[in-house]
């Protein structure tokens, strides 16, 4: 071994031996590159000439694998997207459908063999298309704070056309924005939403939708029956006839409806009154917000037995 390397090494130095080196090296590249490797590749799965009036559905297989033998140097070129498996469905009918693959799917450079297939079968279901109209509803991610309400919903369109599965279609009763936001405050929102699909299979037109939500206060009425009739900062003795009334108030929900009447609310005034008797109105400190709509009496007799200090 050591001889022949000197002598490979003495050639080495004369032209010819220069010419067989550059050989050798030449072969050996040659030899490389066309040595058969392995190579995995995914190739992705195309349904063609699918019938007008149906649609694929639970398609199990979105891309086969295949296992490719052959020399270097056309398996590393090789690319995905040109061994495309193309799926010929003209003529198909609705139900399950199997397609068994092989070698003969797919179209190789001379030289390249498939040793494997994954998976050697592609499954998918065909299903008729149904197309109809359906009401869009709006969505919210959030619940407007306490007293407040939305007053007007506008959606433009009101209605879109919804393609897919008949099956699925069938059980649709509306379509839904995806969740917009509510401001914490009246107004008008307006926001450019697109629909939500539960199933990839349903599609819509338009995909988007037009809203107007108008944020408003609530308002409410309130009944005070039998509310006891007091005096307000008054030291003497005194009798009040009737000793009760009845309010009915109104105003925003965010107030009115946490709000506790009480002597300091709603009272009478008997300040500088002297012994004796007296018609006196009900004297009322109420948030401004707060209107009285209705009272029963107007007015009290008082009888004051010791005036005030």
């Amino acid at each position: 071994m050591k001889a022949l390397w000197e002598k490979i090494v003495s050639l080495g130095g004369s032209n010819i031996g220069l010419k067989v080196v550059a050989l050798v090296i030449a072969v050996g590249l040659w030899l490389a590159g066309h040595r058969d490797i392995e190579r995995a590749v995914e190739v992705p799965v195309e349904f063609r000439n699918i019938p007008s009036d149906l649609m694929v559905v639970d398609n199990r297989v979105d891309y086969v694998v295949l296992r490719l033998m052959g020399p270097r140097t056309l398996i590393s070129t090789l690319d995905a997207e040109d061994l495309k498996l193309a799926v010929d469905l003209n003529g198909a009918q609705p139900g399950s459908i199997s397609y068994p693959l092989g070698s003969s799917s797919f179209t190789m450079p001379r030289g390249v063999a498939v040793a494997r297939i994954t998976p050697p079968v592609v499954h998918l279901r065909l299903e008729p298309v149904m197309k109809r109209p359906l009401r869009v509803a709006v969505r919210y991610s959030n619940k407007l704070p306490f007293g407040y309400k939305i007053a007007e919903t506008v959606v433009q369109p009101e209605t879109v056309s919804v393609q897919g599965p008949a099956e699925d279609v069938k059980r649709l009763v509306s379509v839904e924005t995806v969740p917009i936001e509510l401001d914490e405050s009246p107004g008008v929102i307006k926001r450019k939403v697109r629909l939500s699909a539960d199933r990839k299979s349903v599609s819509f037109f338009p995909d988007q939708v037009e809203v107007s939500v108008t944020v408003e206060e609530e308002e409410i009425n309130k009944e005070y029956s039998n509310f006891d009739v007091r005096a307000k900062t008054f030291t003497g003795e005194y009798n009040v006839n009737p000793r009760s009334v009845y309010l009915r108030l109104s105003g925003p929900k965010r107030i009115l409806g946490r709000l506790e009447l009480g002597s300091e609310q709603v009272y009478l005034s008997l300040k500088g009154l002297t012994a004796g008797e007296h018609s006196v109105p009900l004297n009322f400190s109420l948030p401004l917000e707060i209107k009285v709509l209705e009272q029963k009496p107007q007015r009290f007799r008082v009888r004051i037995i010791k005036a005030g200090a």
